[in-house]
């Protein structure tokens, strides 16, 4: 399979409180979007392979990156390796700690657009689900403005699902009313995936044949996959988006 070629149009941008509700009207009108081709430009290498362009943008927060547990962390940084291996990789990472969604929506889109990326990978909302009070329509609002804007452009988001079990010292919130909320969060991401064709895993790293959350999955809440088996598992899902990658230790 060969890159996709096409241009990508790109501006930078930010968001409207004001214009939340509308937005979101006029978002709830788009059907699922058909299955996405990461449009990339793309030159010939010496071995007559097409060797792409792949600009790459990182957003989110650290806390909400490590929600799946330390092993299943790192599984970008395969995948850019990966990736960077066979084409031409700029990495382009605007996370900042403690960052909300409101923080995402409003500082770090404009950046990432900015870099105008072929792929995204995002995970907030942590921060965001252990405040004392959380607002699940304010949250799930950031959440579809970055994918409207960032899959208006022409970027595929990589995401996975975050871990409803997962304790946290570090939230005065009641373990029991921070798992709903966990629960309520990935089910926004979901959401992402209906609406904008995301690349999406959940909590146990499994897509069905058809792109769907596959709920059969072993894994649940305390089971992580590896790195390697979730970079192995995007890789295939970009493979058939036009991204070819070679074959790379694990699941790759």
């Amino acid at each position: 399979m060969t890159c996709v070629p096409g241009p990508v149009r790109l501006t930078a941008t930010g968001g409207d409180a004001h214009h939340d509700v509308r937005e979101l009207r006029i978002m709830a009108e788009i059907s699922r979007r058909p299955e996405l081709a990461v449009g990339l430009p793309r030159r010939p290498s010496t071995t007559g392979a097409d060797r792409c362009y792949v600009r790459l943008a990182v957003m989110g927060d650290p806390a909400t990156w490590r929600a799946n547990g330390p092993r299943s962390a790192d599984w970008l940084h395969l995948l850019a390796g990966a990736v960077g291996a066979a084409h031409d990789l700029s990495w382009w990472d605007v996370r900042s700690t403690r960052a909300t969604t409101y923080d995402v929506r409003r500082v770090q889109l404009r950046t990432a657009v900015a870099h105008r990326p072929h792929l995204v990978a995002l995970a907030t909302g942590l921060v965001d689900v252990r405040e004392r009070e959380w607002d699940a329509d304010e949250t799930r609002s950031h959440l579809l403005h970055c994918g409207h804007v960032l899959t208006q452009r022409g970027a595929v988001l990589l995401t996975t699902g975050l871990d409803a079990g997962r304790p946290s010292p570090l939230t005065s919130v009641h373990p029991a009313r921070l798992r709903s909320r966990m629960q309520q969060l990935n089910g926004l991401y979901e959401e992402l995936h209906e609406r904008f064709g995301t690349i999406h895993l959940d909590s146990a790293g499994h897509l069905d044949s058809t792109g769907h959350l596959d709920s059969t999955g072993t894994g649940g809440p305390g089971t992580y996959p590896s790195a390697a088996v979730l970079a192995g598992r995007f890789a295939r899902e970009l493979a058939r988006r036009g991204l070819e990658i070679p074959a790379a230790p694990g699941e790759l």
